[in-house]
């Protein structure tokens, strides 16, 4: 269970970049996914992206180069 408050941890939010990074990967690595997954995973990158963007903490989540 989450604690709720003001303001997101930059903890939390660091690891959130995390995930969209590894969500990144199933599109970089050509990997097969259903119709149906395809729409979750993106459902979900773009649930976790507006989190950070939401939050005033400046975050990089780039891919690493």
């Amino acid at each position: 269970m989450s604690i709720l408050a003001d303001k997101t941890d930059f903890k939390a939010l660091k690891i959130i970049s995390i995930c969209l990074k590894q969500l990144d990967e199933i599109n970089s690595l050509n990997l097969r996914v259903t119709k149906i997954d395809d729409f979750e995973i993106s459902l979900a990158r773009n649930m976790l992206k507006s989190v950070i963007d939401n939050n005033q903490q400046a975050m990089d989540i780039s891919p690493p180069a």
